[in-house]
């Protein structure tokens, strides 16, 4: 039997995170747009980068760069876009 590398480990809980996130937004009804999706959709794609340290794969390493980029980016957008501020005493969402 082979033993498991720190990479290869890692890279499984990187495709664990993947299958959570989609087994929540599909069959649980989570926002895909939550904290919980976006967690998991930063940490799989981090977490499979780390292991082609051990193995590269160019494929691989630019899916994960764009999955993880584009998480980000609608994180941060949507992020802009609810923010909270105080205008005279009551609460506004600024949805530029």
């Amino acid at each position: 039997m082979t033993s498991l590398s720190l990479t290869d480990a890692t890279g499984l809980v990187g495709v664990a995170a993947y299958v959570a996130a989609h087994f929540a937004v599909q069959l649980l009804h989570a926002s895909p747009t939550g904290r919980l999706a976006v967690a998991l959709n930063v940490i799989g794609p981090a977490c499979i980068l780390v292991s082609l340290l051990g193995a590269f794969n160019l494929a691989s390493f630019l899916t994960q760069v764009f999955w993880l980029g584009l998480t980000v980016a609608g994180w941060w957008r949507r992020r802009r876009a609810t923010q909270v501020t105080r205008v005279e005493g009551r609460i506004a969402f600024n949805h530029d």
